[in-house]
């Protein structure tokens, strides 16, 4: 994964811990183009690693943004991850929990993510979101509840990627 230098160690570290040694097809094509910020349509089998191609670059933009300036109680996200099931955001929640909590122990900078799905207590998700978050990853019947609940809001959310599934 050498499209960046800023979370090299942990991050690769992290990789290896998940037995990831190099990188996959779609994330050769796809990781350039969301760290460049540049729209894509990426069309991958199951297992073929789509989820790092939008969750790494997501911890990224979550830990530049709160290297410039910090996230205060009742801000955030600064990127938000949409995905159809609650089984896939829970999964992609872990992945980004899980490089996140890398780069914490290399670096110290805490980045507060929440999994927005039904069925987990609302009470729950808001005590990690009011101190401020930085990533969501939300399914959208509970992310349309929250925003017009005005849980939270995406004022400074620039980070914005859908998953949508295919079934080839």
């Amino acid at each position: 994964f050498p499209y960046t230098t800023l979370f090299r160690s942990p991050v690769l570290s992290y990789l290896v811990s998940r037995g990831i040694k190099k990188p996959t097809p779609i994330q050769i094509q796809g990781l350039p183009a969301a760290l460049a910020g540049r729209d894509m349509i990426g069309i991958a089998f199951t297992g073929s690693g789509k989820t790092l191609v939008f969750t790494l670059p997501l911890v990224m933009v979550a830990f530049e943004e709160e290297r410039r300036l910090p996230i205060t109680r009742g801000e955030g996200p600064f990127g938000m991850i949409i995905v159809p099931s609650r089984e896939l955001a829970t999964q992609t929640w872990e992945v980004a929990r899980g490089i996140a909590t890398a780069v914490a122990a290399a670096d110290g900078t805490e980045l507060r993510s929440v999994c927005c799905i039904g069925g987990q207590n609302v009470k729950e998700q808001m005590d990690t979101i009011r101190p401020g978050v930085h990533m969501v990853i939300a399914t959208p019947g509970r992310l349309g509840d929250m925003l017009e609940k005005k849980r939270f809001s995406l004022d400074v959310c620039c980070y914005l990627p859908t998953y949508l599934p295919t079934y080839l």
